[in-house]
C-alpha cells in the first residue's frame, strides 16, 4: 500500500507539458462555432527537433463538411489530429477554430467541444450502458440506447445477456474487435461535440457495418465538423475534401472523384482495395 501510495502521489505530482498560461480566459464554447482552419508550415516531435514531421499543411473545414485523412503509416494523418487535441503546441503556423488560435483556447473549453475516437479505444470493467456514459455521467437510458443505435451496436447488445447491463470485462475482453469500437463511437456521438475524430476507428467493422456507421453520422453531424483519418479508402470517399498524405506533405487534394481523375497514389489505392473486396485477398500497399 505504501508503494502503491507513493507512485500515486508521483503521478500527481507530474506537470502538464501543455497549460493555459497564455489562455484567453473569456473564450466561451459558444466562441468556437466556425470554421477549422490549419496553416502549419512545420513540425518536430520534441525529441527530434530536427526531423520535421509535418510541412506545410494548410486547409480549411467549415461546420457540417468532412474532411478524409489517408496515406501510407507514418504519413503524418494521427500527428495532425495530435495537435489539433494539443498534445504538442511547439509548432510554426496557426490552428485556428473559429478564428481564433487554439492556443489561446483553456483547454477544458477546446477539448469539451472534441470527441476523439481512436483505433484502440479504452474500456472499461463496466457495464457497457456505462462505458458508453463515460463522457457524460448523467446520460438518460434513452440517450444511451439512440448513441448505440447510430453507431450500429444496439442490435448486438440486446442479444447480450443482460443488455446494456452486460458487464465488458478488462478494457473489453468479452466484445469483439468492431463491437469495441463501435462502443467508442457510441460515448463519442453521445458526447455530442463540434468537432468528430475517427482516428482509423473502423477498421475492425466489416464494409457494411461501416456504410451504415457513415450514413448515420453524415446525417447526425449535418451542422458539425466531423475528421477521419483511415486507410480504409471507402471511409473517406464521401468526404468533401481528402488530403492525401506523403512524409508529412499534402500530396494530393480534393473529394473523391477529383481525386480518381488525378489518377495518382489515391486512385492506385482505389483500384487495388476494389479488387482485394472483390477477391478477398490482401493487397499490400
Amino acid at each position: 500500500g505504501s508503494a502503491s501510495y507513493d507512485r500515486v502521489e508521483k503521478l500527481l505530482n507530474e506537470k502538464p507539458l501543455i497549460t493555459d498560461a497564455h489562455a484567453n480566459q473569456s473564450i466561451t464554447v459558444k466562441d468556437l462555432q466556425g470554421d477549422l482552419k490549419y496553416n502549419i508550415k512545420s513540425f518536430a516531435y520534441p525529441d527530434e527537433p530536427e526531423i520535421p514531421v509535418l510541412q506545410q499543411v494548410n486547409f480549411t473545414i467549415k461546420p457540417g463538411q468532412t474532411l478524409g485523412l489517408v496515406g501510407r503509416v507514418g504519413a503524418g494523418k494521427t500527428t495532425i489530429i495530435q495537435l489539433l487535441l494539443r498534445e504538442f503546441d511547439q509548432y510554426d503556423g496557426q490552428i485556428t477554430l473559429n478564428g481564433k488560435d487554439i492556443r489561446t483556447i483553456p483547454l477544458k473549453v477546446l477539448l469539451s467541444q472534441i470527441s476523439y475516437v481512436p483505433q484502440n479505444n479504452f474500456l472499461f470493467s463496466t457495464s457497457i450502458g456505462r462505458n458508453i456514459a463515460f463522457s457524460s455521467e448523467e446520460a438518460k437510458k434513452e440517450d444511451i440506447t439512440t448513441a448505440a443505435q447510430k453507431s450500429d451496436l444496439h442490435d448486438d447488445v440486446l442479444q447480450m445477456p443482460k443488455g446494456y447491463e452486460t458487464l465488458v470485462g478488462e478494457n473489453g475482453l468479452s466484445l469483439s474487435g468492431g463491437q469495441r469500437q463501435r462502443m467508442s463511437i457510441a460515448r463519442a456521438l453521445l458526447k455530442d461535440s463540434q468537432i468528430l475524430i475517427l482516428d482509423d476507428a473502423l477498421s475492425a467493422v466489416d464494409a457494411k457495418t461501416e456504410t451504415e456507421i457513415l450514413s448515420s453520422l453524415r446525417k447526425e453531424r449535418a451542422d458539425k465538423t466531423t475528421m477521419i483519418a483511415a486507410h480504409r479508402l471507402t471511409s473517406v470517399m464521401d468526404a468533401d475534401l481528402i488530403l492525401v498524405l506523403k512524409d508529412g506533405r499534402i500530396v494530393e487534394r480534393g473529394n473523391h472523384q477529383q481525386l480518381l481523375d488525378e489518377d495518382g497514389w489515391y486512385a492506385e489505392m482505389w483500384r487495388r482495395q476494389e479488387l482485394q473486396a472483390k477477391v478477398g485477398e490482401d493487397v499490400d500497399e
